[in-house]
């Protein structure tokens, strides 16, 4: 049996494919190696993924993971699935290029994540050649789930949002202002639950404040994940991620400000990456 994993900060699907050639896909939460470490990763493997197959039969594990950047951060993660499947080849990347396989397979193209974060990379159809930092939610993830939501929350507290969504907002939502804060600042995973205000913008996309809200994400995004390659207009650009999926047409309309075209979005890499390691 082989088994792939696309693994971002909040989900991660699982495809296990049989002798026969037969697919059935598992989703667990999100496995990245910035919020869960080795005994973490392993232990929700245990408890999610085990009741689905039998680990002994598992022969190759292709594992595409947000935060698996770093040889450290890949090390814990491969440590997890070395101990949970135990008789299988372990070969663990990071999210972009499981996202530049799934998007381009042996073609070059410009690859862009719009998940709970961020991230962008050069690809030459084989490996990344170029890529721009991605500096997590506190720090960057512009046009991300996370970042969106900490752009509408903070716009609810400031009372900047206008009338009909503020009455929107509190009628969806009823945490207050100490219990968001504990949220972000004390609890685990607030990456996670700044990105799940995102289905409140989804809802209320026609609304001006939610449009501009969102474009002015994917103007940040363009600007520091984009237009600063070498040669960025020279590539295929390409998206994957339920962000870029969910706000296609406006993700369309700040590329275009841009002086680009958008060639590809899809909502997840894992189709792409089925096709790909056929």
């Amino acid at each position: 049996m082989i088994v792939i994993a696309d693994s971002g900060s909040t989900k991660t699907d699982w495809c296990f494919i049989n002798s026969k050639g037969e697919v059935k896909t598992v989703q667990t939460i999100g496995l990245n190696p910035y919020f869960l470490d080795a005994d973490g990763i392993l232990n929700i493997l245990k408890k999610d993924l085990y009741p689905f197959l039998d680990n002994k039969k598992v022969e190759q594990v292709f594992f595409y993971g947000s935060g698996c950047a770093t040889p450290h951060k890949k090390q814990e993660v491969e440590y997890a699935l070395d101990s949970f499947f135990i008789h299988a080849d372990i070969e663990v990347e990071n999210d972009l290029l499981g996202a530049a396989r799934a998007l381009c397979g042996s073609e070059s193209g410009l690859v862009c994540i719009l998940g709970t974060g961020s991230s962008s990379c050069l690809y030459d159809g084989k490996q990344i050649t170029e890529r721009l930092p991605s500096l997590g939610y506190l720090l960057g993830d512009e046009g991300g789930g996370a970042f969106l939501g900490k752009h509408l929350v903070s716009a609810y507290f400031n009372n900047e949002l206008p009338d009909s969504l503020q009455k929107l907002f509190e009628q969806k939502y009823t945490a207050s202002l100490a219990e968001v804060l504990d949220k972000v600042y004390r609890q685990p995973f607030p990456n996670r639950y700044l990105a799940s205000f995102v289905e409140f913008l989804i809802e209320n996309k026609p609304d001006a404040f939610v449009k501009n809200l969102v474009g002015s994400a994917f103007d940040d995004f363009f600007k520091k994940q984009v237009l600063r390659y070498t040669d960025y207009e020279k590539y295929p650009l390409c998206f994957v991620g339920s962000v870029s999926f969910c706000f296609a047409d406006e993700l369309h309309e700040s590329a275009k400000k841009h002086g680009l075209e958008v060639s590809k979005i899809e909502q997840a890499p894992l189709t792409g990456l089925l096709e790909f390691h056929k």
